[in-house]
């Protein structure tokens, strides 16, 4: 529980840091946060396939709480959304942790049904450009 805890106060941070326009401390906590505590190198999330994505998470077998932050932190690390391939790679990492949070775990939550509106309006708009 403490680590569930330290990761939230890191988000929070990492809130903060973009609240007062310092996003390049945002993505050094957010990368740093990755790689230590949840074992993933951001370049390599950055690349990686959904499918992938989703074999290496089974792999992990994080709790509901961690897998929700690892959403979390993926998500900051790309908002605001920009239009690039990353963006939309990481995008859909989060729907797949979202899904499996509904489906595997049985928790959904308003802050991560908000994020999917968020995500599926940005995605969709860009499909009709």
């Amino acid at each position: 529980m403490a680590e569930i805890q330290k990761l939230a106060q890191v988000l929070a941070r990492i809130m903060d840091f973009k609240n007062e326009n310092k996003y390049d401390k945002a993505e050094d906590l957010i990368k740093k946060t990755l790689t230590e505590d949840f074992e993933f190198g951001f370049d390599d999330l950055s690349v990686a396939s959904v499918t992938d994505f989703e074999a290496l998470l089974k792999n992990k077998n994080f709790p509901s709480e961690k897998l929700d932050l690892l959403g979390q932190f993926l998500f900051e690390s790309v908002y605001p959304f920009e239009d690039t391939p990353e963006t939309d790679i990481m995008l859909h990492k989060v729907l797949l942790i979202f899904r499996l949070l509904e489906e595997e775990h049985h928790i959904q939550s308003f802050d991560n049904l908000s994020k999917r509106e968020m995500i599926d309006k940005f995605l969709n708009n860009r499909q009709y450009e």
